[in-house]
């Protein structure tokens, strides 16, 4: 069977030190497809000119009900320019970077120029957690999250239109928790939502490079092979609602990514961010659970920004510590790498 997480077993010592320059790229972008993308459907092409990389969106593999304004596509796209760019600088490469090359109609999100000289470094380097990182739906500890530790996390969003909210007292998590079961109980009872959320659904022993297994939600090996039908054909709404709104309220902090503006430029950079606040709080052993739903329902969206005095919240984030879980599937370079 495929080794549908061999992907994540990059190593630092296997990078073509020695090799060409397309062989190096390629070395880099090993890192790129790593990036989170909700929910897991690694929405990106890539494709290499010489010294240039070209980051594009694959819009067949957009989430028309889930995701309508592909605001989280372009997130993700942030995201993995972010790897691409602290791998860059690990190796020695300097860059320069273009993003909406084409513009706001075109498919390239990013271009960028690498060089060979790398010059001062810009990024924090947080390279070594890039293959650590994963999402953790798990049930966190009681314990709170050191103050020092969240002024670090907060740290690494805070400048010019991006912010992060860290709520820690049981109100705050408590309407965060109100305002997410809201959500499901909408969304997940839309059956067309259902539909295409359950077409990203897999077997735990199933061999998509892509998607969630059902280990992702504590499902076993068993109960995985029904997941999809079982969570495309029957409203759920009320039971993921009790589980995770349960386990947001007992977390030790929910934080919310917020912008002052709301356009694909903005996901973008605001993506980018967020990878190096995940990274950031990987390298802390602190675990994040993701919600976007909220966010994609206006009214409740509303609701985020007037509780927390923000222009646009864009990611619900639950934050904790717990074991590492299992890594999801990646699709490796060779199958996203344009010829």
């Amino acid at each position: 069977m495929t080794d549908v997480l061999a992907a994540w077993n990059v190593r630092e010592e296997d990078f073509p030190v020695n090799g060409d320059l397309c062989d190096q790229i390629k070395g880099l972008l090993k890192y790129a497809v790593l990036a989170p993308s909700g929910p897991n459907t690694q929405p990106w092409k890539l494709a290499i000119d010489g010294n240039e990389v070209s980051v594009i969106a694959d819009f067949d593999r957009a989430l028309p009900n889930v995701d309508p304004s592909n605001r989280t596509l372009y997130l993700s796209h942030g995201c993995l320019l972010a790897n691409i760019l602290m791998a860059a600088e690990h190796f020695g490469f300097g860059y320069d970077v273009s993003c909406l090359p084409d513009g706001p109609s075109g498919e390239r999100t990013a271009a960028i120029k690498l060089k060979g000289s790398a010059g001062k470094k810009k990024l924090p380097d947080l390279f070594s957690q890039i293959t650590r990182r994963h999402t953790n739906r798990k049930e966190f500890e009681k314990r709170a999250i050191e103050d020092a530790k969240l002024r670090e996390l907060k740290a690494c969003v805070k400048r010019d239109g991006f912010d992060l909210n860290i709520l820690i007292d049981e109100a705050g998590k408590s309407a965060m928790s109100e305002i997410l079961a809201q959500s499901h109980k909408i969304q997940l009872g839309n059956k067309a939502f259902r539909k295409e959320l359950a077409s990203w659904v897999r077997s735990n022993t199933g061999g998509e490079k892509d998607g969630l297994p059902g280990y992702s939600f504590g499902y076993s090996d068993f109960q995985s092979y029904f997941g999809a039908f079982v969570f495309g054909t029957f409203d759920m709404s009320t039971s993921r609602a009790r589980v995770e709104t349960a386990y947001m309220k007992a977390s030790p902090a929910v934080g919310v990514l917020s912008t002052d503006q709301d356009d694909m430029m903005t996901w973008l950079k605001a993506g980018f961010l967020f990878e190096i606040l995940f990274l950031k709080a990987t390298e802390m052993d602190v675990r994040f659970d993701l919600f976007s739903q909220p966010i994609a329902i206006p009214e409740l969206r509303e609701d985020m920004a007037r509780i927390l005095k923000v222009k646009y919240p864009q990611l619900l984030i639950r934050m904790g510590y717990a074991e590492p879980s299992k890594h999801t599937p990646r699709r490796p370079l060779e199958e996203v790498l344009l010829p």
